[in-house]
């Protein structure tokens, strides 16, 4: 196991542990502490659905920390293994100018081992730095904290084909297949679905603003991915340019969050709310974005971009009235009345 999944693995074992020991999962304790359902389903009409999960209230680090320098890893570890070296000299030179073997005592072990385990910390930093994926627009920076104050409902995959079939009347994808996510759709297209669906079932939906869609995705985690750091995570969570095969694929066959959400990397990237804007340091409560803009924000990556444009944290662009066959997105769902 790589040193810097850890962060992202270890507490999806534990909860799975729990969960098969029959403790409740976090969200299923949120759900029975505010009385809410843990997932909601809404009937599109023919046998189609739209399902969704809980997301609780919550706060969060939003955007994504500058990347660390290299260096500081790289001098920690410098610096603890040169002592080392001194320390060892020392104890070879004591022994070769007395004639005898080289002796060790219990303290000078222990100092040892206590400047190796420096040593390794500077490592896991300088490995971690020099491996860290890097946008070349940063513009999730800063890094600023924000709270939901709401829990909401949100689509458990991507729209598909059939859902917008069902509710359009049209199947705009480029890529043809019923359990496929939908593309080639406008911000105006996904909006024009909310409404009609809304409509249809008396209850607002609606799509996700910009925060509420990278809350969900975290669940919880602080990696460039829900499932880690590294590419080998994002091939269990996502469809990406390596792995796509230049194509979608059927939603739900990829490891979901913690909280049961799937096909948040990669795929199609997904519409929010917003508009698009840069982001402003101290803390937020529930943004909403820029009151106006010229572009609307698209999160998540998408079939044909590389591992670097699928983190969690980053953001893209586009005109609200575009449509591109990377394009899709997902529905926030009322709760329980």
């Amino acid at each position: 196991m790589r040193l810097n999944s850890r962060k992202a693995i270890l507490p999806a074992v534990l909860l799975a542990i729990l969960s098969g020991c029959g403790w409740p999962k976090p969200t299923e304790k949120y759900a029975r502490r505010v009385g809410k359902q843990e997932a909601q389903t809404l009937d599109l009409g023919n046998g189609v659905s739209l399902e969704s999960v809980l997301i609780p209230a919550g706060r969060f680090i939003m955007g994504k920390p500058e990347p660390e320098s290299s260096w500081i890893g790289g001098t920690i570890l410098g610096v603890a293994g040169l002592v080392v070296l001194v320390l060892a000299a020392q104890v070879l030179i004591r022994a070769i100018c007395q004639h005898r073997r080289p002796q060790f005592s219990l303290l000078w072990l222990i100092v040892v081992v206590l400047i190796l385990g420096v040593a390794e910390y500077g490592g896991f930093r300088f490995w971690r730095a020099v491996h860290e994926p890097r946008f070349s627009i940063p513009d999730y920076l800063p890094a600023h904290a924000v709270t939901l104050t709401k829990a909401f409902y949100l689509g458990k995959f991507a729209v598909t084909q059939e859902q917008y079939m069902q509710v359009m009347g049209t199947n705009p994808s480029r890529f043809k297949g019923a359990k496929l996510p939908v593309e080639t759709v406008s911000w105006d297209d996904a909006q024009e679905f909310c409404k009609k669906v809304s409509r249809k079932t008396g209850q607002t939906v609606r799509l996700p603003t910009e925060a509420e869609w990278e809350f969900a995705c975290r669940a919880g985690t602080t990696t460039f991915y829900y499932s880690g750091d590294t590419e080998a995570d994002l091939g269990r969570a996502g469809w990406y340019d390596a792995n796509s095969n230049g194509t979608t694929h059927p939603v739900g066959q990829k490891e979901p969050n913690a909280w049961g959400l799937y096909d948040m990397h990669g795929n199609v990237w997904e519409w929010c709310q917003d508009w698009y804007g840069g982001y402003e340091a101290g803390t937020a409560t529930d943004p909403q974005g820029p009151g106006t803009g010229t572009y609307r924000v698209l999160r998540g990556g998408s079939r044909s971009d590389c591992r670097e444009g699928c983190g969690s944290a980053i953001r893209n662009r586009s005109a609200p009235v575009r449509r591109n066959y990377y394009g899709g997105f997902r529905v926030v769902l009322p709760g329980p009345r």
